[in-house]
């Protein structure tokens, strides 16, 4: 009897002991994941398939933990590697908090202050107006209050320095008066980075590798886009041809260079450690123990700054959102009565959306290759389905029915757009000058050169090697232009055929000036004489 209980007892001790080695090779490779509402992952995969995005990224967070993290899709069309939670994606926009925790955390060493004079850290720093060149505080430049238009194609068709950049900034006339009304800029967050970098006393880059990225365990993200180039696991960017809803193909396009204005939004990371970023902003300033920023630093980036002007994009948005504000970095804004945190990232190819809802514990991360901003549509899926929202609004759909409707709203132009464009052509008419007339140099103080020429009979834009296409007769002295060579895309993609040029021209008949639009606005550039 005895002899049989020791070898029971045996018995019981190793499968003891197997149960606790399946409980410890559990937690090594990873607890299963806590439950998410039923039919949301496959609301998440279906929103993927009707906007035809090759692939998406997806992470939840709730009560400090990342109870859900999953990619969806491809991360090139045509290639069968899938997405998964470590592939990464350019995060574009939603860089620039991270930018603002790396001058928070010269706030809480004492070496900053939110409302120091750019000037006085960067003696180089020029606006075009002098007194927003004097009166420029740091605060100024994260809540979007210059005044200036986007300015965005200082950066944008050709490689240049961030210096450069800089520089250029004196050039650029400014839309607003400063401090009247937001306009979103990203040369402000291209100048915080710098500050940022001069009172650390290193790169910007690299003050985010080391202070940032290291302590919150983002270790395979990297803050400028020719980093991606060391890693593996990257999603591949993708744009529809023409930029046309009505093409069924997304087509392959290559990694947006966005290094000249980095701090606004050079960053790739992935769902899993963007999740990461997002829990520190949940904790306030805390991740897992170790205090990284001061909650007084926090409070200050979750805290209004700048009042928004808004209008609901249509009847469903109207019904769970009243206002919108911006704070350090972070929209803020209400959800169905509870505070939102949140901000949005586009970049050519990809988009992002990050956020959480403090009084909830709930955050989320959504990320793309396609480009299309459905990242809301599935944040809000996200936050429906945990709220227990009854009587759900079918976002994609809506937002969907908005964007066909209102397609200068966003990145993509619609068939309807392109024929009202087709229809407003004068037909018959005919140039004032040959071809000869046109050609030459053609400058402007912020934006640079564009080089006018002719080969084999057609007239040639470009601006350096990034940057060149066709000019085609449209009507009278206006060229529809088509984009042969952008290093960054497809041949014709992304409305490459939808940007118009008008020339203007002096009492003696000669052209001497070009109308083109940057940035939403027209843009002259005056052409110089051959000396020049």
């Amino acid at each position: 009897m005895r002899t049989k209980m020791k070898k029971d007892y045996r018995i019981n001790r190793k499968l003891r002991n197997v149960t606790l080695f399946v409980g410890i090779l559990t937690l090594v490779q990873g607890m299963p994941q806590e439950s998410i509402p039923e039919g949301l992952e496959q609301r998440i995969e279906q929103i993927r398939k009707d906007w035809d995005i090759p692939g998406m990224s997806v992470a939840i967070i709730k009560d400090d933990k990342v109870i859900y993290a999953k990619g969806f899709g491809v991360r090139e069309l045509g290639k069968p590697a899938k997405v998964n939670k470590k592939t990464l994606f350019a995060v574009a926009s939603t860089t620039k908090a991270m930018t603002v925790a790396t001058l928070g955390m010269l706030v809480d060493e004492e070496k900053l202050s939110w409302d120091d004079w750019v000037v006085d850290i960067l003696p180089g720093f020029r606006m075009y107006d002098a007194y927003a060149t004097a009166e420029m505080r740091v605060r100024d430049l994260l809540t979007h209050k210059s005044g200036l238009s986007r300015g965005d194609g200082v950066w944008l068709e050709f490689p240049i320095t961030q210096k450069k950049v800089l520089h250029q900034i004196r050039y650029l006339k400014p839309e607003y008066s400063f401090r009247s009304k937001y306009h979103y800029s990203n040369l402000m967050y291209l100048t915080a980075g710098l500050v940022s970098a001069e009172v650390h006393g290193d790169s910007w880059d690299k003050v985010m590798y080391k202070r940032l990225f290291k302590p919150l365990k983002m270790n395979r993200s990297v803050p400028m886009s020719r980093d991606i180039k060391k890693r593996n696991n990257v999603a591949t960017p993708h744009a529809k041809e023409n930029g046309l809803l009505s093409e069924e193909n997304f087509k392959t396009i290559k990694h947006r260079d966005a290094d000249a204005i980095a701090p606004a939004g050079a960053v790739y990371s992935n769902a899993l450690e963007m999740a990461n970023w997002v829990r520190l902003n949940m904790n306030k300033g805390e991740f897992e123990g170790k205090r990284i920023l001061s909650e007084a630093v926090i409070n200050e980036m979750h805290k209004p700054q700048m009042h928004l002007d808004f209008s609901p994009r249509f009847p469903e948005e109207a019904k769970v959102t009243n206002f919108k504000t911006y704070g350090l970095g972070w929209s803020i804004d209400d959800y169905r009565g509870y505070k939102r945190v949140s901000h949005g990232g586009y970049l050519d190819g990809f988009s992002t959306w990050i956020g959480f809802l403090p009084a909830n514990n709930l955050g989320w991360v959504v990320m793309n290759n396609g480009g299309a901003r459905i990242t809301t549509v599935v944040g809000a899926e996200i936050i429906d389905a945990f709220l227990g929202v009854k009587d759900r609004v079918d976002w994609s759909v809506a937002e969907m029915k908005y964007v066909k409707a209102n397609p200068s709203s966003g990145y993509q132009i619609s068939d309807s757009l392109m024929a009202d464009l087709v229809s407003s052509r004068v037909e018959g008419t005919h140039l004032r000058l040959k071809y000869s007339g046109y050609i030459g140099n053609y400058t402007h103080e912020f934006y640079g050169k564009l080089k006018i020429e002719e080969k084999d009979g057609k007239l040639i834009i470009s601006r350096g090697e990034n940057l060149m296409g066709t000019l085609n007769h449209w009507h009278y002295d206006t060229f529809r232009v088509r984009w042969d060579l952008l290093a960054d895309r497809v041949k014709g993609c992304c409305g490459g055929g939808n940007e118009f040029i008008t020339f203007h021209f002096n009492v003696n008949n000669e052209a001497n000036a070009m109308e083109r639009v940057m940035d939403g606005r027209p843009t002259y550039f005056t052409k110089l004489k051959k000396e020049e």
